[in-house]
């Protein structure tokens, strides 16, 4: 039987994971979605998180009340909201307060957010190779590129924004870089890229998708209703019980 598609998992895969979620996708737009074989801990049990993350994406996104994250939103989130007397809406809507006169903000549980780019990332790396990025042999950092990270002074967190000004201009607005090092991945007929995109970087990402394994450091750019972007870093670590030691005489 097969297995799950997340890396570790060992799990039978007696469900299937559609990645993102359908929940993410207006009913007229779910036309060829990506599924991958799950276990049920990695589908239907992480639906809490999937809805989270949902949430954020679309009030990220909203723009004028008349796009499809305005539309995903009143249809798929605002209900889930408004359930247990609205302890979702309390956790989303954390420590809200205004910006200015437009707009407002709240805390973001990155954890949460962490937790949904995890599954969604190995989902969709699985579903293009084939292929599971083992855990042991990578260290996962997302990047939210339209949330703002403070440090524990209440500032804006300087090391983060140094990160996001790299991934703009080396990742996501360098061709020369897509160029070279970008997998290309042929989008199925009538799938709704203007919902959600994902691109794969990597300087030998090419080559592992035809070995046993992959070798290299893999990023992952997700873009959600041509708006929200999360930059998906896997660092390849090094595995010291793989690697020869020479011991000199």
């Amino acid at each position: 039987m097969a297995k799950c598609y997340f890396p570790g998992c060992d799990a039978h895969a007696n469900t299937k994971e559609h990645i993102p979620p359908k929940s993410f996708f207006p009913d007229l737009k779910r036309m060829n979605l990506m599924t991958v074989k799950s276990c049920k801990a990695h589908n239907n049990e992480k639906t809490k998180d999937d809805i989270y993350a949902l949430a954020n994406i679309c009030l990220n996104s909203i723009k004028e009340n008349t796009n499809d994250a305005c539309d995903v939103f009143e249809l798929n989130v605002k209900p889930q909201l408004m359930h247990n007397n609205e302890a979702l809406l309390k956790k989303v809507l954390r420590n809200l307060s205004r910006r200015d006169e437009t707009t407002s903000k709240f805390e973001v549980d990155s954890s949460r957010l962490d937790s949904f780019f995890d599954c969604l990332t190995h989902g969709v790396i699985y579903k293009k190779t084939n292929k599971k990025a083992e855990l042991e042999s990578y260290a996962v950092r997302h990047i939210y590129m339209n949330l703002e990270e403070r440090d524990s002074r209440g500032s804006l967190d300087q090391g983060c924004i140094a990160m996001k000004n790299y991934c703009n201009q080396n990742l996501l607005h360098n061709p020369q870089i897509s160029e070279a090092i970008e997998f290309k991945v042929k989008t199925p007929k009538g799938y709704s890229t203007e919902i959600y995109s994902v691109r794969f970087i990597g300087a030998d990402f090419i080559d592992s998708i035809k070995s046993d394994s992959f070798n290299s450091s893999i990023t992952v750019v997700h873009k959600f209703f041509d708006h929200f972007l999360v930059v998906s870093l896997l660092t390849r670590v090094p595995n010291f019980a793989k690697t020869p030691v020479h011991i000199g005489l």
